[in-house]
């Protein structure tokens, strides 16, 4: 299905950027410097872009008008959250799903200089340096180093820009592009406080936005094959619940990732005897708060006797 909004043309896009394809089909390669270098420069990187994969013409999204540093893009605030998705919440998820939007809303915002330069697309939070930074020693270094060092940079940017579903799978486009994490997180979050009953907005925040890795974590439990929370309803009655595990247990394990794993496999456990999807969104919720209270009483039990 295309898009009606402008987007990246898809297939040329998810062939440059394929895991042997032209960009990262060899560290250190040619194209891979050809890349880096352009990335030092706004306008060399749009034409840069342009040229290797040509947008395709739609309608184009609301310029982001909120203020932008290298480091609030890399981590957006709250406020700056809230502010992509209310820019960009008419559109549907049919279209944000897709890498090749978000990869064309990056690039309208580096040629709009809301993002001031291409080169924080490369910023990582491995090292307190700068992607321009992080750009020069990559290109700078000799040998097998210097390739690994590009390639690591070249992927940080795609991730950055549209997500990198060829290395990281499909939750890569919900949880690596800043904007596009930015409208998925908040997409949520407003979605759930729509319910009658739930929690307030800042307690669901504080569970979708508690770290990078919490968000990696239960977006992979929503978008893998055959995951027991593919139903809205249930969805939302799962966060909901956990937004409230999570306000009223100060001792819960369920506070760090690693902790939601055996929560899934007894939620899946359930469902195998039960058909969740035919449940209102109030008993998934009471369902959910008791496997909650079970996993960290279990875990907690564990660890006081180990």
């Amino acid at each position: 299905m295309h898009s009606e909004y402008s987007e990246r043309q898809d297939g040329a896009y998810t062939a440059f950027t394929a895991s042997r394809g032209p960009l990262l089909g060899e560290k250190g390669s040619r194209v891979q410097h050809q890349f880096l270098t352009a990335a030092k420069s706004s306008d060399s990187f749009v034409e840069f872009m342009d040229y290797e994969v040509a947008p395709k013409p739609g309608k184009e999204v609301a310029i982001f008008n909120e203020p932008l540093t290298e480091q609030s893009f890399k981590e957006m605030t709250v406020g700056q959250e809230e502010a992509a998705f209310a820019a960009w919440s008419g559109v549907p998820p049919r279209v944000t799903c897709r890498v090749a939007f978000w990869a064309e809303v990056t690039i309208q915002h580096i040629r709009a200089g809301v993002i001031s330069e291409a080169f924080w697309l490369a910023a990582n939070g491995g090292r307190n340096e700068s992607g321009e930074e992080r750009i020069d020693r990559a290109l700078q270094t000799e040998g097998a180093d210097g390739a690994k060092l590009m390639d690591d940079c070249v992927r940080t940017i795609l991730r950055r820009m549209s997500g990198l579903p060829s290395a990281r799978g499909n939750r890569s486009v919900f949880v690596n592009p800043s904007f596009g994490r930015a409208w998925w997180r908040e997409r949520l979050v407003d979605r759930v406080a729509a319910r009658d009953g739930c929690e307030s907005k800042r307690t669901l925040s504080n569970v979708v936005r508690r770290n990078q890795e919490y968000w990696e974590r239960l977006v992979s439990m929503i978008v893998s094959r055959g995951s027991v929370l593919g139903s809205v309803d249930v969805q939302d009655g799962f966060v909901n619940a956990l937004a409230k595990h999570l306000r009223t247990r100060k001792d819960s394990p369920l506070r760090h990732a690693n902790s939601l794993q055996p929560v899934l496999r007894r939620f899946s456990n359930i469902a195998a005897s039960r058909e969740l999807g035919v449940l209102e969104f109030a008993e998934i919720g009471e369902m959910a708060e008791m496997l909650f209270d079970q996993v960290a009483n279990t875990e907690n039990r564990s660890r006081s006797t180990s």
